[in-house]
């Protein structure tokens, strides 16, 4: 296919534009019909498989990037601001001694105004840590946003490159297809071996070119796929800005007022347990007592054998019976019929040997 060649069988505008392309990619076209002059199955399965590497290597560049600094930080962050919001509280030190009656009144000196201070300290320093978590989280993903719009640019120029491939491809198709076309009831031996190789040449040059379109409509769902990636990673950012700017000096001041509230809530839930263990243990020994007096009249009066276990044991031994005689049944008749088969494939075999013998001689 020379050049004169190969631009009349370029394809026609509206083809160009079902592959994304324009008639200044026509150059281009012509450019990547060139190899496929060389005919070759080696070479047609090759065809086009440069037009996706460079997408494949800012991939995997991309995912080693994801994978080192944790593919789920976001998620993980997230998560982080929830838990410690749950459980960053002051309900820690309402919670009481083990030990009956004198537990609260033990937990009641621990609850000193010392300690709340001390422990507001510790928190504070959970949310000092977690406003730089959320800084390196949201210089994170305005990496991610840039690297994002770099592989919508990637994206963009292999589906162009596909379809460029795809279009020469079609060109050079349709080439073969009529010089197969020519050769037709020509019998001589270079006609025949020739319309053998067009054939081969268009079955996998045809599939090749089915994978190449495939592979640019891929490109083509891709591209509105990593802008959506690169919105969602914009609206993270705004996120944990509000979380910076709003929802941790928020906290600050909830923590504060809870430590006021904290020697309040104290003495309530002091007097309300000491209250509560009363109660709780007379309920308990009147259950321990009822529980223990009604197992102890089960189990004299239960007999050494259930008759439910005896029904069992008896039906299984029947069954069991039942069970071995019907496989004995089996297998006998299995057995016979296998010996008829036997008898029938030797007296198949014998006819047909001497048929083979009769035929030789």
């Amino acid at each position: 296919m020379n050049s004169e060649n190969a631009l009349a069988a370029l394809p026609d505008s509206q083809t160009l534009k079902s592959l994304g392309l324009t008639e200044a990619d026509l150059p281009q076209i012509a450019e990547a019909a060139k190899p496929l002059q060389d005919i070759s199955p080696a070479n047609l399965h090759r065809y086009g498989g440069d037009a996706a590497n460079r997408t494949s290597a800012f991939s995997s560049q991309l995912l080693d990037k994801v994978r080192n600094s944790d593919l789920d930080e976001s998620g993980n962050k997230l998560g982080e601001v929830v838990k410690i919001a749950r459980s960053l509280n002051l309900e820690a030190f309402s919670q009481r001694s083990k030990v009956p009656l004198l537990g609260p009144l033990i937990d009641k000196f621990k609850a000193s105004r010392d300690e709340l201070v001390q422990k507001y300290s510790s928190t504070n320093s959970q949310i000092d840590q977690l406003m730089r978590d959320v800084g390196q989280t949201q210089a994170g993903q305005r990496q991610r946003v840039a690297e994002y719009e770099q592989m919508h640019q990637i994206v963009r120029e292999e589906h162009r490159e596909l379809g460029i491939h795809v279009a020469a491809g079609r060109a050079r198709l349709a080439e073969l297809q009529q010089e197969l076309a020519t050769l037709a009831g020509a019998e001589d031996p270079q006609s025949r071996l020739r319309r053998s190789e067009l054939d081969t040449a268009i079955r996998v040059l045809d599939k090749r070119i089915s994978d190449l379109h495939l592979l640019q409509h891929a490109a083509e769902q891709t591209l509105p796929m990593i802008r959506l990636i690169q919105a969602n990673a914009i609206q993270l950012i705004e996120k944990f800005s509000t979380v910076r700017d709003v929802t941790l000096p928020m906290w600050r001041n909830q923590f504060a007022i809870q430590l006021s509230l904290a020697d309040q809530k104290n003495a309530v839930q002091l007097a309300n347990a000491i209250d509560d263990a009363s109660n709780a243990l007379m309920r308990r020994n009147a259950e321990l007592m009822q529980q223990t007096a009604l197992e102890t009249a089960r189990s004299n009066q239960r007999g050494v054998l259930d008759i439910d276990t005896l029904r069992m044991v008896h039906e299984k031994l029947i069954q069991t019976v039942e069970e071995v005689r019907q496989i004995h049944r089996d297998g006998m008749a299995q057995r016979r019929e296998a010996s008829a088969e036997i008898d029938r494939m030797r007296q198949d075999m014998q006819q047909r040997l001497a048929l083979t013998t009769q035929e030789n001689g």
